[in-house]
């Protein structure tokens, strides 16, 4: 069997369906390497993985410290030259580090795999010791938005770097690559279910196998709690409320606006407290306080499959539990890929999407009642879940990599 290196970058929501894959290559007889970085290796080493350090940490903490780098609505604080000032010192830390530590984690592997924002490392890596690589990703903007609107404000940022990567290249003895172009590989998969969106023409090279759900070693043999489950379980569903590893700027009035909204329609509402911690201490002092519930990280499909509708960030991997257990939702985008899911959401008619800096009590209760909690809203999301859970995505991606191998 072969060694197999899998080297992803971002968030927790970012990194789970790589440790998904990683499982399920080692479940085959496979030896998995996870190279992340050290604020994913407590998932990763209780999956059963090995765990190498790879990249600058990313945890609730460091993501929080940054909130504002997560919020696209509103003009950054800094100018476009001091963010193109940024990215370059942050390319000349981290790309030689990641290069290096994954350079020792590839040591006598048979095959390297890489997510999105990582694929630059495979053609280098395999410049460097000769091992093939696979692109893939779980985030399928990229490779399904319409040609022409992938290039968002990072991008451009990006172009304003090619210099400094150049150098960055030369001084690590890499051959001479263009970073917008140097991605493209026989051997590519997309962790996305084409019955949520389909590839551009730009990259009809990649092979998609439908999504790829995490499932946590401690949800084996989970249980709810009384409290939680009464909680749940009652006659009228309730609402859920998840930004799961999304920080934010002032979680105290997102809270706000989403109980009182919940109110309006007799509703009782769940809320994860996720990285924008949210907790009892944000409440409004006037809530009905029985009305409300906080939960840490427990099985969503448990809490999706009970759930009126969640309200939610964006984030594919929610939308994709969200949509294998008929719930219905509404997207509040902030950034990077969220604004192009939640457009999907609205087009297969699965829930509604809103402005987060554009809701108040008023607007979401009736949005709620009217575009997300009708009998259209939840036939299309079951006949959509019906189709996501058909899908076998690990396994079409594990039989992929072994025809490759």
């Amino acid at each position: 069997m072969a060694t197999i290196v899998i080297h992803s970058s971002g968030t927790l929501g970012d990194h789970l369906p790589y440790i998904a894959l990683g499982e399920s290559l080692q479940a085959r007889g496979h030896k998995v390497r996870m190279a992340m970085n050290d604020s994913m290796h407590n998932y990763v080493l209780q999956s059963g993985l090995e765990a190498v350090s790879c990249g600058i940490s990313m945890g609730e903490k460091e993501a929080q410290k940054g909130a504002e780098d997560w919020d696209e609505w509103h003009p950054h604080s800094k100018s476009f030259a001091e963010r193109v000032e940024q990215m370059q010192k942050f390319f000349k830390y981290d790309i030689p580090l990641v290069f290096e530590q994954l350079l020792a984690a590839c040591a006598g592997a048979d095959l390297l795999i890489c997510g999105l924002q990582r694929q630059v490392f495979g053609t280098m890596i395999q410049h460097k010791l000769g091992i093939p690589w696979v692109a893939t990703s779980v985030a399928p903007a990229d490779q399904c938005a319409d040609s022409g609107n992938q290039l968002g404000n990072k991008m451009q940022i990006m172009r304003f770097c090619t210099a400094t990567l150049e150098e960055i290249y030369k001084d690590l003895g890499v051959l001479e690559m263009d970073w917008l172009e140097h991605t493209r590989t026989g051997h590519a998969i997309l962790g996305s279910s084409p019955h949520f969106s389909q590839l551009n023409s730009e990259n009809s090279y990649y092979q998609q196998t439908g999504f790829w759900f995490y499932e946590d070693p401690t949800w084996k043999d989970w249980q709810p709690d009384d409290q939680l489950r009464q909680f749940v379980e009652q006659s009228s569903k309730p609402l859920v409320l998840s930004f799961s590893s999304l920080p934010l700027k002032d979680a105290r009035a997102v809270l706000e606006v989403h109980v009182r909204a919940a109110a309006k329609l007799g509703r009782r509402i769940l809320i994860h407290r996720g990285w924008a911690n949210f907790n009892e201490t944000l409440l409004p002092e006037d809530c009905d306080r029985e009305l409300v519930m906080f939960v840490d990280f427990i099985p969503q499909d448990w809490l999706f499959s009970r759930a009126a509708a969640i309200i939610h960030h964006g984030g594919i991997g929610t939308i994709a539990r969200a949509l294998r257990n008929n719930c219905p939702m509404v997207v509040e985008p902030y950034g990077n890929d969220q604004f192009f899911n939640a457009k999907r959401v609205m087009a297969l008619k699965v829930g509604t999407a809103m402005c987060p800096y554009k809701i108040t009590p008023d607007n979401l209760a009736q949005v709620l009642e009217k575009k997300v909690l009708t009998d259209e809203v939840k036939e299309n999301t079951q006949a959509l879940g019906a189709k996501v859970g058909e899908e076998k995505g690990l396994e079409t991606a594990c039989n992929l990599i072994a025809s490759w191998m």
